[in-house]
């Protein structure tokens, strides 16, 4: 049967959308009627007037004047009365009748409107689902012809009759007053109107098949037939087959009612074949058509099992529907076999309609059941009951009445022949078929698929046939050549455009001049780079042709690749630019080519080969779109291709005018498919040719300026190479027109001739392999004959630091100091390779940019492990400030790593950097006293183990988190600046893992000279590329861009590439194994303050004779020394209950009395509880206050020494101070804030002679709390003691109480810890010795389980 193709156009039908609810205005209401006081209010003026007329009678003695007036006035109350009552209850009923008669009209009106809109929808439903009647004429209408798709709502909803259908919904509102209620006569009135039009009469009832899976038709034979018939009509006039398929499963003995049915293109599969006819949708029972479907069943099932997995919702799966009509009538319902259990018909697209005759024989789950009534004259009707629940509500809806179609056998038969050779598209077989005779072996010369190889190319070929190959035949047969060369050496190139739109056959053609060529070029004379923009399955089977130097595709996924093309092609040009310079400024590929084989011929310096480069780009209009800059290496390539051998064909879907901008100058050639548009005709041929085009795929103008221009057909390489099934061979009786059997028996009849027809036997069409992929198997060669690659795949995705470290690599020693990291992509240069960061470089310091979840922190470790694996410990000693969490805590197993620092513990990171500042120090003295005066020089001279006192030659810090050291860590800021400002030059080296390159200060960047930049949130933050920037992609963590604007993918810090949850783990494994493979020394690790300092770890008096120690500085863990002769005149200790108050007066006093006699040092005491007294022998006590008023009294008699250490001199009331006179006196006060309380000034007295303090060997130490200390700072004795000459102790306090000096507040520290600041120095942090008391109870009490040992105050 010869088929028919038809076009498809969009919709013009809508299905008939659900009525808006409508209100109908409410009835009157009820008017106000008298309803008790009507005769009350007519006898109040009576009563009136006889209360008068009583007065009257009474009072004047009856007057017999007043008696007539009493008279007169009593009747006209009466007749007043008597007219009142009756004018209102004529108003009121004169009211309510003109009121019923405006919302009769206003009803009246509303049943016309009514009348009208039921009218449009019925006339629209009947046009959306017509009478079966009507069917034949709406297959004649092509803009009706299988108009619904499946995303339509009305898919598979087929009209099965007509019956009276709720439309409209229509509501009566409420009385808004319950005292005024509607009047009843008027609201009877609408409701009737509201039930009669809610209605919609004749109204054609749709049956949803989609999603039902199991439905029972149920009646007598004949009605269930019509039924049936009715719905088939309906499913393959609105349905096409490329979205709804047909069966019915039958027995032969009612074969007759089922007639026309496999006519129907639903009903016939063409992967299928009975000898040599498709086979059809039809079998005698449910296994075997299980059997002819075998296959499709189990394509559905993985196909809605994947959706399943997946997506979850199996309405989504991507298949056509499936309806299988099932004549059950007179037995028990069959059921089709699922090929999976988990599975059910809805699951896999199937719907199953069973006819039946009696309700028990229906199914176990029937979701949809029409039962038709007892036939009553020439009408049938049934009642269709659907279970699903519908709307949002989930209700289930009310069963239907409804009038059968009753279409007859010859409808129904005449409408399967009306659309037996109508199809929406072509199948493979058919397809195949329709190109066949234009294969390109045949115009290549090629008898035999057999004969293409390599040897090929071995074939005298004339200079003219050079790059010149067909493409197609045109109208009379013969080939069209396309000819690549310049028009000088007569030919139709070098550049050329094709544009044609979807289904012209575009790609193909483009496969048919590729595989020409390969087969008529060796390697050595042309290669190819294709660039497919979308996708890439137009150039995939060439991915293994020798000639191939790169597929480029998908580019429209992925920016970074747009770039990466633009880069490898302009490289590829320059390459062959310098290729020709270095050959001797050769002018041409022509004369290189000729160079080389005169060379070759005798026997001069070989050149390498330069094969012509044919560069194919489709869809380069989006590509343009996507990317403008790159029709300007489009241009460069027409203006120079000529010269270097480039060759350029574009091809595209559409092009307008302008978008070439002026390229189009440099394409000598065009080819012209089928367009869009004769616009679009215009700009590619000048002419409207191409839009005229049969809608065939192939067809086609080649034109080649003014002196070609030819129609053709192209060739066809997706076929197959072998051709297809023969048919099975009849015998010439047999051979001639049959009708075919009522099931798929015909393969089975041929085979059993003379016997029983054997089993059902179906067999699929063999196409054998496609004829481009034969032909590229069949010239794919020896590496030897590969052409250069120009496209490398992209970088990986993932890629573990194996990959990027060798052995050589892991042996070698490097230049500088390098470390390999992951691989850097070079386009340009068409190199992929180890990336080796080089930390020595531009100033010592690597800054690393990105969001958070790019690849920040593995970056930072990644540096550390290929630091590791490639270094020894004895090279480089890294170091760690993790200030985001704790992710470079995991590097510390590497013998490498003196240690990582995180947020958690910021003593810990502040101890770092002046650890760091330490070995700074250090190296700048090892570089003066040893004359190193270069990186270079102290590596050597390390290496030959000539600098001793430096554990390793070079030092690296990773700092992950630098945008929080201004908001939280504001102290380390300063430190890590000076580390960034001169330890390039010393062998540290810094590398930053940054958000924004703003995160450190303006006067800092210039000292970073390496810049690494992963995905930002803002590409115009970059400062490398903004646009290079945008295009890395989310899901690319660890894809960075170089301050050379290269791309690069950071490995992963192990060995083997594991998941994200198990790298950790990983990288400990690795750092274990790195430390027990190494048997020397260490990386120095971080030295932290002890929380327990034993004072016998202090300096003794013998090796300090002059200053008190009384604890360990943290900045270089050397002892913190108490210089009462030096600049510390007066000490001032700060901290809460619990910091270590009393201890450090403890650990001063006993250092006093340690280096001081009793002759020269007295100590004066004011301590309420004497704890500190107890430590004060009693030759060297001066007094012990234990009140605020003894200890001003102290301070008098104090006073009063010092008063007489002043010795006249020089005149009348001039002094002088005292020199060397007496011994050194020391007062000492604990809890200062107890003793000034209530007014008092314990050291006012001393006051007078603070000032001369240190000529007068007078020293305080005073402590107090941190709370308050704010304001006490105001009080005269701690403001003298501060300005002469007192220096400050810190220790455990509330940040909150505010600055005590400039830039210096109380921090949370563990008891005994504080902050030592002197005048001129920076702030330290300092441990207190753990001075115990002398006996127990003679503390303050337990602090953090130690409390006696630092004193509470």
């Amino acid at each position: 049967m010869t088929h028919r193709l038809v076009h498809r156009p969009t919709r013009i039908t809508e299905p008939v959308p659900p009525a808006e609810p409508t209100t109908v205005s409410a009835p009157p209401a009820m008017t106000d009627g008298q309803v008790g006081g009507a005769a009350l209010h007519t006898l109040l003026p009576v009563l009136g007037a006889l209360s008068s007329v009583t007065m009257i009678v009474v009072l004047r003695n009856s007057n017999p004047l007043y008696l007539v007036m009493g008279a007169v006035l009593l009747v006209v109350a009466l007749v007043g009365g008597l007219g009142f009552a009756l004018s209102s209850r004529g108003q009121a009923a004169r009211s309510r009748r003109t009121q019923r008669e405006l919302y009769l009209d206003y009803l009246e009106r509303f049943r016309a409107e009514m009348r009208e809109r039921t009218r449009a929808v019925r006339d629209r439903a009947n046009e959306v689902d017509p009478d079966p009647a009507a069917l034949p004429e709406l297959i004649r209408d092509p803009g009706r012809l299988w108009e619904r798709r499946r995303a339509h709502e009305d898919f598979l909803r087929v009209r099965v009759g007509v019956g009276d259908v709720p439309w409209f919904t229509l509501t009566v509102p409420p009385a808004e007053n319950p005292v005024r209620p509607h009047d009843p006569i008027m609201l009877a009135e609408t409701e009737a109107v509201a039930e009669h039009y809610a209605t919609v009469l004749g109204m054609p009832v749709a049956v949803g098949l989609d999603g039902a899976g199991e439905v029972a038709v149920i009646g007598d034979r004949a009605g269930v037939l019509d039924c049936a018939r009715a719905m088939v009509l309906q499913l393959a006039a609105l349905h096409s087959p490329d979205d709804l398929l047909l069966a019915a499963v039958f027995d032969s003995s009612v074969a007759a009612d089922w007639q026309g049915f496999d006519l129907l293109p639903h009903a016939v599969d063409p992967k299928l074949r009975d000898a040599g006819v498709p086979a059809r949708r039809v079998a005698g029972s449910m296994a075997d058509l299980a059997r002819v479907m075998g296959g499709e069943l189990a394509d559905r099932a993985q196909t809605a099992a994947a959706a399943k997995r997946t997506v979850g919702n199996l309405s989504a799966a991507p298949i056509p529907r499936l309806v299988v009509f099932c004549d059950d009538w007179g037995h028990v319902a069959s059921s089709l076999p699922i090929p999976d259990a988990d599975l059910d018909l809805p699951d896999l697209q199937i719907t199953t309609v069973h006819l039946l005759s009696d309700r028990l024989h229906e199914p176990s789950d029937v979701r949809v059941r029409i039962t038709l009534d007892r036939p009553v004259g020439a009408a049938r009707t049934a009642t269709v009951a659907d279970s699903r629940p519908v709307g949002e509500e989930k209700r289930v809806p009310e069963p239907q009445s409804v009038t059968l179609d009753r279409p007859s056998p010859e409808l129904f038969a005449a409408v399967a022949r009306s659309l037996a050779p109508l199809r929406l598209s072509l199948s493979a077989a058919e397809e195949t078929e329709s190109t066949a005779g234009i294969g390109i072996t045949s115009l290549l010369g090629i008898e035999q698929v057999g004969e293409v190889g390599p040897a090929l190319w071995e074939q005298k070929r004339s200079s003219r046939d050079f790059l010149r190959v067909p493409i197609g035949v045109d109208d009379y047969g013969a080939p069209v050549l396309l000819d690549l060369k310049e028009s000088a050496e007569l030919g139709m190139g070098p550049h050329g455009i094709c544009i044609g739109a979807t289904g012209s056959g575009k790609s193909e053609m483009l496969r048919t001049l590729v595989l020409a060529l390969a087969l008529s070029h060796p390697p050595e004379d042309l290669s190819m780079v294709l660039v497919d923009y979308k996708g890439g399955a137009a150039f995939a089977p060439f991915a293994g042709l020798p000639h191939v130097a790169g597929i480029i595709d998908n580019l429209a996924d992925d920016p970074q690749l747009t770039a990466r093309a633009r880069a490898s092609i302009a490289g590829e040009v320059v390459r062959r630019q310098e290729q020709l310079r270095d050959a001797g400024s050769v002018p041409s590929i022509s004369h290189y080519r000729e160079l080389r084989a005169e060379r070759a011929r005798t026997g001069g310096p070989a050149l390498p080969p330069m094969p012509h480069l044919f560069v194919v780009i489709d869809e380069f209009g989006e590509l343009l779109t996507a990317e403008p800059d790159f029709v300007e290496l489009l241009i460069q390539i027409g203006r120079i291709g000529r010269s270097i051998g480039v060759h350029l064909l574009l091809s595209s879907q559409r092009i307008e005018s302008g978008r070439l901008r002026g390229l189009d100058t440099y394409l000598s050639y065009r080819i012209g498919l089928r367009t869009f548009s004769e616009a679009e005709s215009n700009v590619v041929l000048d002419t409207k040719d191409a839009f005229y085009l049969p809608a065939i795929p192939g067809y086609g103008y080649l034109k080649v300026d003014t002196t070609v221009y030819r129609r053709f057909r192209s060739g066809y390489v997706s076929g197959p190479a072998t051709g297809t099934d023969e048919p099975v061979d009849l015998d010439d009786d047999r051979a001639e027109p049959m009708l075919l059997p009522t099931f798929n028996t015909l393969q089975s009849e041929h085979a059993g001739a003379g016997d029983e027809p054997g089993e059902l036997e179906l067999t699929a069409p063999t196409v054998g392999r496609p004829l481009v992929e034969e032909c590229v198997d069949r010239l794919q060669t020896g590496a030897d004959r590969q052409v250069s690659p120009v496209w490398l795949p992209p970088l990986p995705d993932r890629l573990p630091l194996a990959r990027v470290i060798s052995d050589e690599l892991a042996g070698a020693r490097q230049p500088g100091l390098r470390v390999p990291i992951g691989l850097i992509d070079n386009p340009t240069r068409q190199t992929q390779e180890p990336w080796l960061l080089d930390l020595s470089r531009a100033g010592g310091h690597v800054a690393v940019i990105g969001a958070p979840g790019t690849g920040r922190s593995t970056f930072l470790r990644t540096v550390a492990a290929g630091l590791a694996l490639t270094h020894t410990p004895r090279q480089v000693s890294i170091y760690g400030m993790d200030l985001t969490g704790g992710g470079l805590r995991r590097i510390e197993g590497f013998p490498h790593v003196g240690g990582v620092a995180t947020r958690a513990h910021p003593d810990r990171l502040l101890r770092l950097l002046e650890e760091l500042r330490g070995m700074l120090a250090a190296r700048e003295r090892t570089f003066r006293d040893r004359g190193i005066d270069s990186l270079a020089v102290l590596r050597a001279r390390h290496a030959a183990g000539q600098v001793p006192e430096l554990v390793a030659a070079e030092v690296v810090l990773l700092v992950d988190g630098v945008s929080l050291l201004r908001t939280e860590f504001d102290e380390l800021e300063e430190q890590l600046f000076e580390l960034l400002q001169r330890g390039g030059s010393f062998g540290l080296h810094v590398v930053l893992g940054l958000t924004r390159w703003n995160d450190i200060r303006m006067t800092q960047q210039p000292m970073i000279g390496t810049r690494i930049e992963l995905r930002l949130n803002d590409p115009a933050d970059s400062t490398v590329s903004r646009k290079l920037n945008a295009v890395l992609r989310a899901d690319q963590p660890g894809r960075v861009l170089t301050d050379d604007s290269l791309f690069g993918q950071v490995a992963l810090p192990v060995l083997d590439d594991v998941p994200d949850d198990d790298l950790g783990t990983a990288l400990e494994e690795l750092a274990r194994r790195s430390a027990e493979s190494w048997q020397g020394p260490a990386a120095a690790p971080i030295r932290l303050l002890p929380t327990d300092l034993d004072p016998a770890l202090l300096p003794d008096a013998m090796d300090e004779p002059d200053a008190v120690p009384f604890g360990l500085r943290q900045d270089t863990m050397e002892p913190a020394l108490l210089e009462l002769d030096g600049g510390d005149q007066h000490l001032l200790v700060f901290g809460d209950t619990g910091s270590g108050k009393t201890t450090v007066l403890r650990t001063l006093v006993r250092g006093l009395l340690e280096r001081y006699t009793a002759d020269e040092l007295v100590i004066a005491v004011m301590d309420l509880r004497g704890d500190v007294a107890a430590e004060v022998p009693d030759a060297y006590l001066g007094g012990h206050a234990t009140t605020a008023g003894l200890a001003r009294g102290l301070s008098t008699a104090i006073a009063t020494e010092l008063q007489g250490r002043m010795t006249p001199a020089g005149g009348e009331g001039g002094t002088r101070p005292g020199v060397g006179s007496g011994p050194r006196i020391v007062v000492v006060a604990d809890d200062f804030d107890i003793l000034a309380s209530g007014g008092n000034d314990p050291l006012g007295p001393l006051l007078p002679f603070l000032p001369s303090a240190r000529d007068l060997r007078l020293h305080v130490l005073l402590t107090r709390p941190v709370a308050g200390v704010g304001r006490a700072m105001y009080d005269v004795g701690l403001q003298t003691l501060r300005d002469t000459g007192g220096s400050l102790l810190v220790l455990s306090g509330e940040r909150g109480e505010g600055q005590i000096v400039p830039g210096v507040y109380a921090e949370q520290m563990v008891p005994g810890r504080g902050q030592l600041v002197r005048r001129g120095e920076p702030r330290r942090i300092v441990q207190v010795a753990h001075a115990r008391a002398a006996a127990a109870g003679e503390d303050d009490g337990p602090v953090d389980g130690r409390e006696g040992a630092h004193g509470a105050s």
